[in-house]
């Protein structure tokens, strides 16, 4: 079950009445197989290469991690029936894995608060992503210093970067990030008229036609 064998009209209904009616013994989906379905019969469930939602770049990799495993697990032992999951990761003692086998979610809600307070990250502060493309990849390296350097000015060690996102090419586009963490306390609006002074200054520059540069405010 994914994108592709539902898309057809019909599709997903069809697949999920030969399973409910036993036509299908086993269904591998991707992560759309995890909410709202409920099966009577369903008494093991796997989950294959949990390490890459783990160790996926995001600051709440942990917590979505946490979300989906305990989502699919309660996929197995329906009605009062013990089921059966089973993890594919080279960390087994990884401390999201082990809160999800002892469902303590309150624990890992408090361990991820510290972390985010401590590193600066929501909801303890703000996040602005400020995301640069440019088709010559060169000015854009150029571009992006420039104005990560100017936002450094403004708010001194909050400013991180410019990298390349996991997907830094799409299509002729080449894609770079600025990430600004600000204090919830912070003057949000004054903050954002200094972010697009400082986007207007570098997009003003000679050779700098073409570039574009948009912010971002708490992107999910």
């Amino acid at each position: 079950m994914d994108l592709d064998t539902t898309r057809a009209k019909k599709g997903f209904e069809k697949l999920i009445y030969q399973f409910e009616n036993r036509q299908i013994d086993i269904l591998v989906g991707t992560q759309m197989i995890t909410k709202g379905l409920d099966f009577d019969h369903v008494s093991v469930v796997g989950i294959l290469d949990a390490d890459q939602l783990l160790n996926y770049p995001d600051f709440r990799s942990f917590e979505r991690s946490f979300q989906l495993i305990a989502q699919v697990s309660g996929r197995a032992g329906r009605k009062n029936r013990q089921g059966k999951v089973i993890i594919q990761t080279s960390q087994p003692r990884h401390h999201v894995l082990m809160k999800v086998a002892e469902n303590d979610y309150q624990q890992l809600f408090n361990d991820q608060m510290k972390e985010r307070r401590l590193f600066r990250y929501p909801p303890s502060y703000r996040l602005i992503r400020v995301v640069l493309k440019y088709k010559d990849r060169e000015r854009l390296d150029q571009g992006a210093g420039l104005l990560a350097a100017a936002l450094r000015k403004l708010f001194g060690g909050n400013v991180l970067g410019p990298e390349y996102p996991v997907i830094s090419r799409i299509q002729n586009w080449y894609q770079k990030e600025i990430w600004i963490k600000l204090e919830r306390n912070s003057k949000l609006a004054q903050n954002k008229t200094q972010i697009m002074e400082a986007i207007l200054q570098i997009k003003s520059r000679p050779h700098s036609g073409g570039l574009v540069i948009y912010p971002d405010v708490d992107p999910m």
